[in-house]
């Protein structure tokens, strides 16, 4: 087990998995839209964004922060949150010029930054134990 965790907490595997991760997240939210099944879920869509930029930020947080140890956590956090703001409010943008199915949604766009926060909670819990 412990050879795993360090296999995936080299800097090549964290960025092979960030490139494939955020690679599906794009093609994910820039296909036509599904008809979501009706659950008991309040507000699945958004529970979706939360968690699908949680793992996002995680990614990318530990890729950052392994791969540049010449910068402070905190200022990678920013890049890393800056980052993933941009992205998100992009693919937002796109599905509302290219993806009939799909509209702009400032919502998402909030569930997207909450999920980056949990994300950066998650890396902190993590790496303190």
């Amino acid at each position: 087990m412990t050879r795993l965790i360090k296999k995936l907490s080299e800097p090549k595997t964290l960025l092979f998995l960030g490139v494939l991760y955020t690679a599906f997240v794009t093609v994910a939210f820039l296909s036509p839209a599904v008809e979501i099944p009706p659950s008991n879920i309040p507000f699945p869509d958004k529970l979706a964004h939360v968690i699908i930029h949680s793992v996002l930020f995680f990614i990318w947080l530990s890729y950052g922060v392994v791969y540049d140890k010449s910068h402070t956590r905190i200022k990678m956090v920013f890049v890393i949150l800056i980052a993933c703001l941009i992205y998100g409010t992009s693919i937002e943008v796109l599905q509302h010029y290219f993806i009939k199915s799909r509209a702009f949604d400032l919502y998402d766009i909030f569930a997207n930054e909450i999920g980056c926060l949990i994300g950066l909670l998650f890396y902190w819990i993590v790496t303190r134990k």
